[in-house]
């Protein structure tokens, strides 16, 4: 299935300044969430998603990794809809959790069949 952004629904739309390219991101950013819109009573619980799954998943520092900042940018972009769906903070955490086991556990996989022989140490 298609997954769809509507930015043509935000608030601000009309303005010459409006950045669809970003729209579109933060749209695509709604699916890896959880979220299938946005509303101003769903902002907290998109910054905590947002904020969780930088802490979780990346560990790399980003621009708008802050609560402050990640406000900012989901407040500009009120009203934008998608054809996703809701899910649960239960189990956005419980996702959350299965994709990084699922990442250790690759890990361990892969370093335990692709082994590098180090050569060993001679005593002078």
């Amino acid at each position: 299935m298609a997954y769809y952004v509507y930015w043509s629904k935000c608030e601000n739309f009309n303005q010459k300044d409006f950045n669809h390219k970003e729209a579109e991101n933060v749209g695509l950013l709604l699916m890896g969430l959880g979220i299938k819109e946005i509303k101003k009573s769903y902002i907290k619980e998109i910054v905590f998603r947002y904020i969780y799954l930088q802490k979780v998943a990346y560990h790399r520092p980003d621009t708008f990794n802050t609560p402050a900042a990640a406000t900012k940018l989901f407040n500009q972009y009120i009203g934008l809809d998608t054809n996703g769906v809701n899910i649960t903070r239960n189990k956005f955490i419980s996702n959350m959790a299965r994709a990084l086991e699922r990442d250790v556990e690759y890990n361990m996989n892969w370093k335990q069949f692709h082994r590098v022989e180090q050569p060993k140490e001679t005593r002078v």
